[in-house]
């Protein structure tokens, strides 16, 4: 009986308090049903980024023999060869079969089963972290404290709705539009379409299963695994001073913390570079072939990414000839596999554009599709930037006077890289032999990084700009990374050299921490990304009075098609409008038509019922011409839109006209 009612009186000390704290709420919500939406579609969203970097892992562990590195380093290669192989996997089986959500979810939790012994295995690296932080100094602990907070801005950001503008022109908006077609096929709207394409088939997995922000969270869960990669790799030849070091030379640039969560693909091609860098020094330390050819399947992936990144491929053949100086009889050999490695993961989207073009570099020198001579001419116009200046200081110019969204470099990289690296070889000659010879792998890969950067500016800016170079920072960052370790070593009296520059170090990293976070409190992202604030307002406050000029395309007759001009961002209004991609459309109609009538009529036949023009960039262009925007171009628009009537003026930056 004592018993029952021991039992009765635990029920209803459950019970009694259950009852009152649930009915409490039901009239005392702590949320609504949209911030519920967005929470459950963040968690989604981050699991699967994660899923997807799983199955990479997976992969490379099935396909790569066992790597003599720290897990860190080895789960990260892994990772980062089979995000090339689940791209290329993707190209092909969107080409063939379609793109569809069914089909790609499937297909995923199909291959997480048939992997899960080789995931399994790619998981259990992830436990030696806990092993790198026990093993690491106070200093060190709080440098991946820093980092690990300021990659936390990022993430929201990821999480928020897009709203940068290359992801907003090309990155986001591909995938887009072959979700929305059902089938990856040629844009006949945007060039952009021929660039190969490996992070946006990872982007468009990842958006058909989870929206566009599931899409740029993965793009930031590159920079988490370049994060473990270069840590991992400095731990195998170093100690977790030069490899903390290293990490916080990185990621002390706000650019590189910033890009994490814009949805660009710049992060994946960094990992393809640590990837062969890393492959480069095994098989520097072990001349296997499956070293080198992996090194060239890894540089041939970053081309499959952006042609600009076939600059690892320059610097990798340089390190190559270098580590051959000793056995030039066999360098040709050595050349044909690593030349092999590069052509097997860069030929698909050669074969892509020719198949759809006839180009297979299109849209690049050849006149084919929709890009003409008078379309290729243009493209091609562009100056170099700068002087003699940007060639010889180069590394100081890049740091000093690079800026996010300024001319010129157009990043924001920290003082970092060259502060330290320029001291990495002090007391060279104490370090052991494996050490040397990682010092001068990586002196030479940021050497040759550095001509074959100066000499590409000299043909054209926009090989000057950093992002193109973003593959080889690695190299500058291990550099950092052991001047940071040699100089600290230094002995001096009544100083510990140590500790100020580990403190001199934690400043900046704090700062970079301070300005990332107080670019998200301004931007009022966090409560875009939990739903608390509205999508649209997010934009409005964010893009200005381009948003509000999306919404007024949205609404516009169902039968309505607009056509922007100097406007290359369509990813908010499509499938009813059309992109400017390369700024030429106004341009390329002036000079094949010469006629005002003709070119009206000729937007009228392809369907066009309205035009967006950007008047603030006409203006801009007006006062700061340059050859691919010549004034009388660009009077001319003006005395064509004259006449056109103005349906709605968005505060003197967008005008939206009507020409039917």
């Amino acid at each position: 009986m004592k018993r029952n009612s021991t039992l009765l009186t635990a029920l209803a000390a459950f019970l009694i308090p259950l009852v009152v704290i649930a009915f409490y709420y039901v009239t005392h919500k702590p949320f609504d049903a949209s911030f519920a939406l967005a929470f459950s579609l963040m968690v989604w969203r981050i699991l699967l980024a994660g899923i997807i970097l799983t199955f990479a892992g997976g992969l490379g562990v099935c396909l790569l023999p066992p790597l003599p590195l720290h897990p860190l380093a080895t789960m990260t290669v892994q990772a980062v060869f089979g995000l090339g192989l689940s791209a290329g996997l993707i190209l092909l089986i969107g080409s063939l079969i379609g793109v569809q959500v069914g089909l790609f979810g499937a297909l995923l939790v199909g291959g997480m089963v048939v992997l899960r012994r080789s995931i399994r295995i790619w998981l259990r690296q992830w436990l030696c972290w806990k092993e790198v932080l026990q093993t690491s100094t106070a200093g060190e602990r709080w440098m991946g404290i820093l980092i690990g907070v300021a990659l936390i801005s990022p993430l929201w950001t990821a999480l928020a709705p897009p709203a940068k503008y290359d992801a907003l022109v090309y990155h986001l908006t591909m995938p887009q539009a072959y979700l929305t077609a059902g089938r990856i096929i040629h844009l006949p709207w945007l060039m952009m379409s021929g660039y190969p394409q490996n992070a946006e088939m990872l982007y468009l997995l990842a958006l058909a299963l989870g929206g566009a922000p599931a899409a740029t969270v993965l793009g930031w869960g590159f920079a988490l695994l370049g994060l473990c990669g270069l840590l991992g790799w400095l731990l195998t030849n170093w100690d977790s001073r030069a490899a903390w070091a290293g990490c916080a030379a990185l990621f002390a640039g706000s650019t590189l913390v910033f890009s994490s969560g814009w949805g660009y693909v710049d992060w994946l091609g960094l990992l393809f570079g640590l990837a062969c860098l890393i492959s480069f020094d095994l098989w520097r330390k072990d001349p296997q072939p499956i070293y080198l050819w992996l090194a060239g399947a890894l540089a041939g992936m970053a081309i499959g990414t952006k042609y600009p990144f076939g600059t690892l491929a320059l610097v990798g053949l340089t390190a190559l000839v270098v580590l051959s100086r000793r056995s030039l009889s066999l360098l040709p050999k050595r050349v044909f596999l690593f030349a092999a490695g590069i052509l097997l993961f860069t030929l698909p989207w050669l074969v892509k554009n020719f198949l759809f073009t006839g180009n297979p570099v299109y849209p690049f020198f050849f006149p084919a599709a929709e890009m003409d001579e008078i379309r290729v001419s243009i493209y091609f116009e562009d100056e170099p930037y700068g002087d003699w200046q940007d060639v010889l200081f180069l590394p100081w110019r890049a740091t000093v006077w690079g800026m996010e969204g300024a001319a010129g470099y157009a990043a924001s990289i920290g003082p970092l890289l060259l502060g330290f690296g320029l001291l990495a070889w002090i007391g060279w000659r104490r370090l052991n032999e494996e050490q040397q010879k990682n010092l001068s792998l990586l002196t030479v890969f940021a050497l040759s990084t550095w001509l074959v950067w100066a000499v590409g500016a000299r043909f054209t800016g926009y090989l000057l700009q950093t992002r193109m170079v973003y593959p080889l920072l690695p190299a500058f960052a291990g550099l950092a990374g052991i001047g940071f370790r040699a100089a600290s070593s230094l002995q001096l009296p009544s100083i510990r050299l140590q500790r100020v520059l580990t403190a001199m170090l934690l400043l900046v990293l704090s700062l970079t921490t301070l300005e990332v976070h107080l670019d998200l409190l301004k931007r009022s992202t966090v409560p875009a990304a939990l739903g608390i604030t509205d999508q649209e307002a997010y934009l409005a406050l964010n893009m200005g009075y381009y948003q509000a000029a999306m919404q007024t395309i949205r609404s516009l007759p169902q039968d309505s098609h607009t056509l922007l001009i100097y406007e290359p961002r369509a990813f908010y209004c499509l499938p009813h409008c059309k992109p400017d991609e390369n700024l030429d459309r106004w341009r390329r109609d002036w000079m094949r038509y010469g006629d005002f009538s003709a070119i009206q009529r000729h937007w009228q036949e392809e369907g066009f019922t309205h035009l967006l023009v950007f008047r603030l960039g006409v203006e801009f262009m007006k006062d700061n011409p340059d050859p691919k925007h010549p004034l009388p171009t660009l009077l001319a628009l003006e005395e064509f839109l004259e006449p056109l009537p103005v349906l709605e003026d968005f505060g003197g930056v967008y005008q939206l006209y009507s020409i039917k």
